[in-house]
Order: structure tokens, then sequence, then C-alpha cells
């Protein structure tokens, strides 16, 4: 009776607020114990984008707000964290966006300042015919990949990372409801 009440709140909740029930596998081929599999269930409405991976799953953890900006083509933009002191590695740090041709973002990369407590990183985004971000990867200090699957919907239904050449983490969409 407890299930069958429980059942009903949830659809009453994705009816009225217009959410799915995702539910997830997620894969970590090379756990220290061994292959971990498990399943995680999201209520969610709206687009399974970079927000939705890296809210729900810490990954991609760095990327722009905005992947295409159509102020920039072919272009490379700096921006410091204090303008007055451009070029001073102690205390001010830089982004470094890079735009193609279509005004998307080709390369991210993050200079810190020696008193800032972040590692340098600097990510490469490569995309499909549809536009679709498909891979990124930053090698600056670890060779880390990302490679990204969308259903027909634009929406991200496979991530899987990599550190060097081994898979650590993979993450899909298995059902919705």
């Amino acid at each position: 009776m407890k299930t069958i009440a429980t059942s009903i709140l949830i659809f009453a909740v994705t009816f009225v607020y217009g959410q799915e029930i995702l539910r997830f596998r997620i894969t970590t081929p090379k756990a220290i114990y061994g292959p971990i599999v498990k399943t995680m269930t999201i209520d969610h409405s709206g687009k399974l984008d970079f927000d939705f991976y890296r809210k729900h799953f810490f990954t991609p953890y760095h990327y722009p707000q905005q992947m295409v900006d159509p102020n920039h083509k072919n272009d490379t933009v700096t921006i410091s964290n204090d303008t007055a002191k451009i070029g001073n590695f102690i205390n001010n740090w830089s982004y470094t966006i890079t735009y193609d041709a279509q005004s998307r973002v080709t390369s991210y990369k993050y200079s810190p300042c020696m008193r800032c407590s972040q590692l340098p990183y600097h990510y490469y985004f490569f995309y499909n015919q549809l536009g679709q971000v498909i891979k990124i990867k930053n090698n600056l200090n670890e060779d880390n990949t990302i490679e990204f699957k969308y259903d027909t919907n634009g929406n991200i239904v496979s991530l899987k990372e990599y550190k060097f050449s081994d898979l650590r983490q993979e993450i899909e969409l298995k059902s919705k409801k």
C-alpha cells in the first residue's frame, strides 16, 4: 500500500510540474575494488545539457557559460580578473576563449595566479555536423577526454569520461518516465 501511495505521489508531481523521472546507469570500470555499476533516478524537466550533468554528476566541470557567441567569429578573447594587473601571474588569473567561424567555442583556457588554489586547464571542444559538442579534451595538466552522445531532440544521453585512454566513468540515460 505504501509503494502504491508513493507511486501515485510521484506521478502526480510529475504530471503537475511536467518533470520526467530519468534513470541513469553510472559505470566506473576501474574502481579501487573492481568495477562499480549503480543507478540514479532524477526528477527533471528541461534539456539534458552540460549544466544538467555538472549539477548531478559534476562533469563536465569547466566550460564557458556561452558555447556560441555570435559577437565572436574566428576570435580569441582573454578575460582577466583584474584588468589593471594583466600579465601579473602572482595576483591575477585569466580565461582565454577561442571561437571558430561559426562563433562556437573551440578552446577554453584558464591561467591561474600563484595565489589561486586551482590548477590551470586548457579544454578543446569538438563538434559534430549538427553543431553539438561531441568531445571535450584537456591535455594541459592531465590527459582527460569527455565524449557525448545525443538523442534526436539534442539531449545528452551518454557521457564517457577518459583519463589517458582508460575509461574512468560512463553515464548513460536508461529510461524516461
